[in-house]
């Protein structure tokens, strides 16, 4: 098959930024008729079947035509046993706590104020993995990461312009989401050099939906969905159709394509479309305190990560 042009995966690639931009705006038109965790059972399971349904495809594309020496259980894209335990932990980390976390929070706090938190990801995942001894990192580094999380410290503890104290349970909650996302991504590497990142990431979404099921499934059931007005339904669909399973589908197809440090550059995008998106939605207000903060975040992280996204071969952040 032909390798697609590059003005496509350009296309592919903003998609996806705007797609997931738009997330927070479109949870919020929801949460009136619908709890976080029950949303978040439904975008998992949206999430896992078409991330099942891609790695399914791939497997049978890779091993057509090849003689197979693997164990039958391989063959049939199970992972080996010993690795379950470690698959589960991803997904309590990478999607279950993730997804929740990031969603209750936002119920507590404004879009504006998650859509800049949850973009100190980069920042979390280098700290951890200096921590854990899988990075080092320069003194331009480490100076970034102290003025993303100044820029952090300034978002949830200044008092006025929105956000302050009424906000601080929901703000907490996004940090330790993108804390929680961020040591899924580091404990999570050495095993994509012996798994497809396609087939990990599905098993991972299968996992993380299952777990979720467990405490969620209660609410999905309770929602009386003839209660949803027309911004409820329309945000619904977006959270399921673009932010979901159209996000996930394009990445896992770009990525097929191009590098994951070439993906990542592309990340910075989320912050400038989702603030614009609930400005224009929510009338979410954009004060100076506001967009100074999450400058400061942006800047921080973009120096914290200089030179580390492609030393994390084959994981966009």
């Amino acid at each position: 098959m032909d390798a697609p042009s590059e003005r496509r995966l350009l296309v592919a690639l903003l998609a996806v930024q705007v797609f997931f931009g738009g997330l927070g705006v479109a949870a919020k038109l929801v949460f009136p008729h619908l709890t976080p965790l029950g949303l978040a059972l439904a975008r998992l399971l949206a999430g896992m079947l078409v991330l099942v349904a891609i790695a399914t495809a791939f497997a049978r594309r890779r091993d057509r035509g090849r003689v197979g020496v693997e164990p039958e259980r391989v063959r049939r894209g199970l992972p080996p046993w010993r690795d379950l335990g470690a698959f589960a932990l991803f997904a309590l980390l990478g999607v279950t706590l993730n997804t929740g976390l990031y969603l209750e929070g936002l119920k507590r706090t404004t879009a504006t104020n998650a859509i800049l938190l949850i973009a100190t990801i980069p920042a979390f995942t280098l700290l951890l993995s200096v921590l854990l001894r899988r990075e080092r990192a320069d003194k331009v580094q480490v100076a970034g990461l102290a003025l993303s999380f100044a820029g952090v410290a300034a978002l949830v503890f200044v008092k006025g312009g929105g956000f302050g104290f009424g906000t601080i349970r929901g703000d907490l909650m996004v940090v330790a989401n993108s804390l929680s996302y961020s040591l899924y991504l580091v404990l999570s590497k050495p095993y994509l050099a012996r798994y497809d990142s396609t087939t990990l990431i599905a098993w991972v979404f299968a996992f993380g939906a299952a777990q979720m099921a467990l405490v969620a499934t209660p609410q999905l059931l309770a929602t009386d969905w003839r209660a949803l007005d027309a911004p409820a339904w329309a945000g619904f669909a977006y959270v399921l159709l673009f932010a979901t399973v159209a996000t996930y589908g394009l990445n896992a197809w770009v990525l097929r394509h191009t590098s994951a440090s070439h993906v990542a550059n592309f990340v910075y995008l989320q912050p400038a479309v989702g603030v614009l998106a609930a400005w224009l939605i929510l009338d979410e207000p954009l004060t100076w305190p506001i967009l100074a903060s999450g400058a400061v975040i942006l800047a921080g992280v973009m120096l914290a990560t200089r030179g580390f996204r492609s030393r994390r071969a084959g994981k966009p952040f």
